[in-house]
């Protein structure tokens, strides 16, 4: 923007030759300010965009500083790099009294994308009417003037920006601008870009933490108007700048302080600083220096839209009064991290959906073979062999009714068989009554450890048969069932582990946890396996133990298995005790699992009831701190537990653009 100069009152008027216009010197005050010199025919010393005032009232509370954080629409005018500051859409309403009539508007819309870069465009306006054209028409008794009437002086500048994150939070932008200027009749149009350059450095720990960084050059290919006879070129400014943020309350609050300088040709070098204390995300307060003079502001942000105002000098104290911008936001859509969340639970979804479903397969297929593998033993009177084929489809399938009356018949030939041997033994010992009572106990004994089998539960089943050898050490039927139920033990428990070992190179924890919980209760009381076993939950626990035992745990929470929500809860807990958030989940569900809820203690009730008011007065962090009281009272308490939830899921809203 060029320096008013108070001594100009006649100025070519934009019809040409001979003629020439007076305007009042208000007017005159924002055309020279904001055309700049049409007499300077070649365009150059005193010549400045009038757009650098900005167009969003959170800038000119902060003393216009917002090179290296552009947080909202506006941010193109700013730094095209820094569009990846804002994190959502948003559409920006602004309007800014510069004195009397003059008056500036703009639109921005900004459109953030998850992987695609940031795109925006704008529209800026600044103008004046009511100019009174005076022309001096002369002749040989000299000039006399006449009044042509009025006339209006207007410019606009349309802005498309791109901004794009190249790697480690570097980020490069540019704008394409179109000027265009109005006076009278006489119109002009330019073309020009800007470029930017945007740095965000994550150093955990580091003070350095949280600062941005910018640079940006408007003009650096310059717009060239021409309007009547004269030129102006908007020449190149160079604005760098610096931002740092830092929170309090648990990251309720955030304080950010940010500082720019501004180098413009054959100008003195513009310093701007500001800073702004934002409460809960919701109310904003402002204040800066733009160039020595001061600057404030305050905003307010609700879910869908924010309003901010400041007030500033834009120009010379001579000329310029103090001036008032208020702008409006529309947020529109989700942030950015918002839809990553989305993006997450979707791929989430869709891999259980997915691994579901290979299981699904997989199962169908083991049916298949097993029910194929009983049949063939069944033909050739292997038993033993069929019936663990059957049994295994029936656990695998419980409503199998082919393998039901598969199973049923392997029950009756085994049955048939024993009962013959027995027969015959009788018949060719004569044995006595205590012979008789023996085979009865080995009878029993082995229908027992059929029933074991059956059900998987092969070391109760060798037990049973193993005392039925000590009633009848000849029984060969029995040490064969012995033998190969020890075998398909051990064959399951390995399978079990081999299972186990590849779900963890399939980085599937829980699912591992799972496989060899299973291992464990097919192992019954071996020894041996048991130790195989426990060996594998050890490696488990050393590389994956605490985060799938809560993963675990949060999917038996949510499909309300509370009881197995517990377990695995504990485990977390019993791997990392000192982890908040397993602790607080863990009590929730052992609570759930206990059943109803009992009635609290007075003290505990008078600390809820406390709570509950300073959550509906809004005052989130005291019910918070009241119900966590409450909750040391009565740890098991599901009403406060979820009482607690909720205090800080409210809280958590408020840093979600944070």
């Amino acid at each position: 923007m060029r320096k008013p100069n108070r001594n100009r009152g006649i100025i070519p008027g934009p019809a040409g030759a001979g003629r020439r216009t007076r305007l009042g010197i208000a007017r005159m005050v924002f055309f020279a300010a904001c055309a700049g010199s049409l007499s300077a025919g070649d365009g150059g010393a005193g010549i400045e965009d009038p757009f650098r005032i900005g167009a969003d009232a959170r800038a000119l509370g902060l003393g216009n500083a917002a090179v290296a954080f552009p947080q909202d629409p506006s941010a193109p005018l700013w730094n095209p790099a820094g569009m990846v500051v804002v994190q959502q859409r948003g559409l920006l309403l602004s309007h800014t009294e510069l004195f009397e009539d003059v008056q500036v508007q703009a639109v921005h819309y900004i459109h953030p994308t998850l992987s695609a870069g940031t795109f925006g465009l704008g529209v800026s306006r600044i103008g004046v009417g009511g100019i009174r054209r005076i022309e001096e028409v002369g002749g040989a008794a000299g000039t006399v003037p006449v009044d042509m009437g009025e006339f209006g002086y207007w410019q606009g500048k349309l802005t498309l920006g791109y901004g794009l994150t190249l790697f480690r939070g570097i980020s490069i932008g540019t704008n394409f601008v179109t000027h265009r200027q109005v006076m009278g009749n006489a119109s002009a149009t330019g073309f020009g870009m800007d470029a930017g350059v945007h740095a965000r450095i994550r150093w955990e720990g580091s003070p350095l933490h949280n600062v941005h960084l910018g640079a940006s050059m408007s003009n650096v290919l310059p717009a060239r108007l021409r309007l009547g006879g004269e030129y102006e070129t908007l020449p190149a400014t160079l604005r760098a700048g610096i931002a740092k943020t830092l929170f309090w309350r648990g990251g309720m609050d955030r304080f950010l302080v940010l500082a720019d300088a501004e180098q413009g040709r054959n100008r003195e070098t513009r310093i701007h600083a500001g800073a702004e204390y934002a409460i809960a995300n919701a109310l904003f307060l402002r204040a800066g220096f733009d160039d020595g003079e001061p600057t404030f502001g305050a905003g307010l942000s609700l879910r869908f839209f924010q309003i901010d105002y400041a007030t500033g000098r834009l120009g010379d104290p001579a000329f310029f009064p103090r001036s008032h911008r208020f702008s409006l936001i529309l947020f529109l859509g989700k942030s950015i991290p918002e839809q990553r969340r989305l993006i997450e639970v979707r791929r989430q979804a869709e891999t259980r959906r997915r691994v579901e479903q290979e299981m699904e397969e997989a199962l169908r297929k083991r049916v298949a073979d097993a029910l194929s593998a009983g049949k063939r033993h069944l033909a050739s009177a292997d038993y033993i062999s069929a019936r663990l084929e059957f049994g295994s489809v029936l656990r695998d399938d419980p409503g199998h009714a082919e393998a039901k009356r598969l199973l049923d018949e392997t029950n009756r030939l085994e049955t048939a068989s024993q009962l013959a041997r027995e027969d015959q033994l009788l018949q060719e010992t004569r044995e006595n009554e205590a012979r008789q009572k023996d085979l009865a106990f080995v009878s029993q004994c082995f229908q027992e450890g059929l029933a074991f089998l059956d059900k998987g539960a092969y070391s109760k089943a060798i037990s049973r048969w193993n005392q039925a050898l000590e009633r009848d050490p000849e029984n060969e039927q029995i040490r064969s069932y012995i033998s190969r139920t020890a075998g398909v033990q051990e064959n399951e428990v390995q399978r079990r582990i081999g299972r186990a070992r590849q779900l963890v190179r399939e980085q599937k924890a829980a699912e591992a946890y799972q496989v060899l919980n299973q291992a464990r209760e097919t192992a019954g009381d071996s020894p041996r396996l048991n130790a195989l076993v426990s060996e594998e939950m050890k490696n488990l626990d050393e590389k994956f133990g605490f985060l799938n035992a809560y993963q675990a745990g949060v999917e038996h929470f949510e499909k309300q298995d509370y009881a197995a929500a517990a377990e695995f809860l504990r485990r977390a807990t019993e791997l990392d005790p000192a982890d908040q958030k397993a602790r607080e989940l863990f009590r929730n569900a052992l609570a759930r699992s206990q059943g109803a809820p009992r009635e609290m203690r007075r003290d505990a009730k008078d600390r809820y009831a406390q709570g509950l008011r300073a959550y509906q007065d809004g005052d989130y962090a005291g019910a918070l701190r009241i119900w966590e009281e409450a909750l040391v009272i009565e740890p098991n308490n599901v009403k406060i537990i979820e009482a607690i939830q909720g205090a800080r899921a409210r809280l958590q809203t408020f840093q979600k653009n944070k």
